[in-house]
């Protein structure tokens, strides 16, 4: 796209923002930055003195209306779609983008992308490690967090981006709200479960939008689909999915599954038991150096997404692939091992929130566990959470300023190895007490974050941090 001239509003100062505005500035247009938060921070002085020294004009304490004049507004995904700018720019015949719809627009390289509830960070980063064992220059990108691993918001990637790279990216619903052209050449869905309830109407529109991802692709492109997922049916994708585009499929369950057809599925990337196969290829799973079986349908997925770009050039790299899934690593924050303390395993999973999530989660480890619960329930229905550690041996460990609200609203669990506490060091305390050799004491909050914790990964590294004390005691 030629930004030349063009007038271009950018909603939001956040990182997203500042690489869209620096990007657009650089390619001739004329760039206006809107924030709604002060310039009183050191933080938001620093960013407006860098967008200013490059010539964009920025407006700190934004009124939130959007005038005239401008061509397109590129908004941050924190800016709900009802947002009153929205509506000035639909009024005035402004069109709107999200930043993936601005990076795609920029990039000279082509892109993977990956969304779904649970799951999409793990799968973006394995097939990013895939591509990268196969030769393929790869950047990890989009709106992915606290991993791990180098990250970069999409349109940073996509503005210093090669023909000869893939930009590997997580994309979330919001970032798939206001995208028109974003077309990724190989795109894939983990699932689609119940979240973020909060902002959209209702579970189909969230449901919808996640479909977006495969909205403008065609010939060329290919899509991904774990046929034995439960949340997408074979049929609703298919009718997501242009025709001209082509459908990889793999099955995830070791049970294997009935295709659209009537008859049996035979892909050649399955789970078995005691294996995955992949294109073929039997790969035991006590090789692989992630747990949970839920890992083991990422890993499946990735493999597939990866194989999807490579093409032709996927037969010659099979042996290094094959070799890369024996060395894959797990992701900060997501069923993360820390160690181990007389047999008493402690993982770190506070990206977990959600209750489908922690649900899965905690399915996927064959042992007794301690489950350190808590935080924003986001108004979800933690019926089937609730329903699942009635039945099961595992103790809970509710803690923070909304362990009432969570226990009496949500979960209302009516079993006996069960507490509350004021904080999560309380919680850990308690639970390393009680744990014993053969046991894990998993993090695994189900909820945001709350107070005194500002995100995920703020909780998630207060935990490794009383861990990493108890472990080495």
């Amino acid at each position: 796209m030629n930004f030349q001239g063009l007038r271009l509003a950018v909603a939001g100062m956040g990182r997203s923002g500042l690489g869209v505005a620096l990007a657009a500035q650089r390619r001739g247009a004329r760039v206006t930055v809107l924030d709604e938060h002060s310039a009183d921070t050191p933080v938001a002085l620093s960013q407006v003195e860098r967008l200013q020294g490059a010539g964009v004009e920025v407006i700190t304490g934004w009124h939130g209306r959007l005038e005239p004049g401008f061509d397109l507004l590129v908004s941050s995904p924190g800016f709900r779609r009802n947002h009153p700018a929205h509506r000035d720019a639909q009024t005035h015949s402004i069109e709107i983008a999200s930043e993936v719809e601005f990076a795609f627009r920029v990039s000279e390289a082509p892109i993977v992308a990956v969304t779904g509830t649970n799951g999409k960070s793990t799968v973006t980063v394995f097939t990013w490690m895939l591509l990268r064992a196969a030769g393929v220059d790869a950047v990890l990108c989009g709106n992915i967090s606290g991993s791990g691993f180098p990250e970069l918001t999409l349109t940073e990637a996509a503005d210093a981006s090669r023909p000869d790279q893939v930009l590997v990216a997580e994309i979330s619903s919001y970032q798939l709200e206001w995208v028109r052209h974003f077309r990724p050449r190989v795109a894939s869905i983990t699932n689609i479960t119940p979240d973020h309830l909060d902002r959209y109407d209702g579970f189909d529109d969230y449901y919808a939008t996640k479909l977006r991802l495969f909205a403008a692709m065609g010939a060329g492109d290919v899509a991904v689909l774990n046929l034995s997922e439960p949340s997408l049916p074979r049929e609703r994708l298919l009718a997501a999915i242009s025709p001209e585009c082509e459908v990889r499929e793999f099955t995830g369950s070791i049970q294997e599954l009935d295709s659209l057809h009537g008859q049996r599925s035979h892909t050649q990337t399955r789970r078995e038991p005691g294996a995955l196969v992949l294109s073929g290829h039997q790969l035991d799973v006590g090789l692989l150096p992630v747990v949970g079986e839920h890992n083991y349908v990422n890993a499946l997925q990735a493999w597939e997404a990866a194989s999807a770009f490579l093409a032709s050039r996927a037969a010659e790299t099979l042996s290094s692939r094959l070799s890369a899934m024996s060395q894959l690593q797990g992701l900060r924050h997501r069923m993360q091992v820390l160690g181990e303390r007389g047999g008493v395993v402690v993982i770190n999973s506070s990206m977990t929130t959600n209750p489908r999530a922690a649900q899965a989660c905690s399915e996927s480890l064959p042992k007794r566990q301690h489950l350190l619960m808590g935080g924003k329930t986001k108004g979800l229905d933690f019926t089937p959470l609730r329903q699942y550690l009635e039945q099961s041996s595992h103790q809970v460990y509710v803690f923070g300023q909304n362990a009432v609200q969570l226990t009496a609203d949500s979960l209302a669990v009516q079993m006996p190895n069960f507490d509350r506490f004021a904080s999560l060091e309380e919680a850990f305390s308690a639970a390393t007490q009680n744990a014993r050799a053969g046991e894990a004491i998993l993090l695994l909050p189900g909820c945001l974050s709350a107070f005194p914790f500002e995100n995920f990964r703020d909780r998630g590294d207060a935990f490794i941090r009383l861990a990493e004390e108890w472990l080495q005691s």
